[in-house]
Formats: structure tokens, C-alpha cells, sequence
């Protein structure tokens, strides 16, 4: 990849929009997740594993919006640990839902096959969202870490 030494000049001073966008686009399909599970009745939602869900989703939205924060202004750590929050968000698909649906069978809670399939592709727009901005994140802020310590080197012509 070809990078101009202006345009990493640049991102000492700006923020990484783009990375902070699909973050927080993460985080609303995370939200419409939770709507779209949480909308049904039933004795299911007062189980302990439901409540340990409804922690998770409070814990896993501010540690989203926190990294979306830290992402904007090139931090790598936070891009590693959104990183791992895009893959749990993917893990995800494989417990609640599953559990929601096999509960429908039995009467507990009213989730159809539309809304079973609505909540995956949720979960996984999230977590793909999150995936993509975490590496995006991670590769500019290695480029500005690099070009910060000066080993990242410019031909004459560029400059």
C-alpha cells in the first residue's frame, strides 16, 4: 500500500471517522438486537440466564461506546478489544437465539422463525461492523504509531 506523507501528516489531527462510524453502527444493530429479542412475553425472560443477557448487553454497549471513543483518536488497545467484542458478538448467535427459539416450541416465549431470523442477522451485522472497524482502526493506528516513532519512510517524490 501507497501512503502519501501528508495525508498521514493529516491523521495526527484528525479523527478516524470512518472506523468510529461502523462502530457505532455496530452498536445500533446491537440495539435493534436487543429490542427485537426483548419484545416478547413469557416466564423465559425471568430466568437467570435472561438476566445475565440483559447484563451482558448493558456491559457490552458501554465497552462499545467507550472503544468507539478511544478508536476515534487512533488507540490500538481499544481496537483489539472491540476486535474481541465483534467476535463474541458472533459467538452470540449461537446461545440466546437458539435457546429464545427452542423456548417458542414450548410456549415460554412467543418468537416466531422471522424474528429468530431478524435477531441473527442483528447479531451478525454487529459483529461484522464492529470486526471491520476494529481492523480499520487497527491498521491506521499502526501507520500513525510508525510514522510517530519515524520508521515509517517516505520516498522524496511524495513528499
Amino acid at each position: 500500500m501507497k501512503l502519501k506523507y501528508t495525508s498521514v501528516e493529516q491523521m495526527k489531527y484528525k479523527n478516524d471517522s470512518l472506523s468510529y462510524g461502523l462502530i457505532l453502527l455496530g452498536l445500533l444493530a446491537n440495539i435493534f438486537y436487543f429490542i427485537t429479542l426483548y419484545e416478547n412475553n413469557g416466564e423465559f425472560y425471568y430466568t437467570l440466564d435472561m438476566g445475565f443477557s440483559v447484563l451482558y448487553n448493558l456491559i457490552f454497549m458501554l465497552l462499545v461506546f467507550l472503544s468507539a471513543e478511544n478508536i476515534k483518536t487512533y488507540n490500538r488497545k481499544y481496537a483489539i478489544l472491540t476486535f474481541i467484542i465483534g467476535i463474541l458478538q458472533i459467538i452470540r448467535i449461537f446461545v440466546y437465539p437458539a435457546r429464545a427459539l427452542e423456548s417458542s416450541s414450548t410456549g415460554d416465549i412467543s418468537l416466531t422463525q422471522y424474528k429468530y431470523n431478524l435477531i441473527v442477522i442483528y447479531l451478525s451485522l454487529s459483529g461484522g461492523l464492529l470486526i471491520i472497524g476494529s481492523i480499520i482502526s487497527f491498521i491506521k493506528s499502526t501507520i500513525l504509531k510508525q510514522f510517530v516513532d519515524g520508521k515509517l519512510v517516505f520516498d522524496e517524490i511524495e513528499r
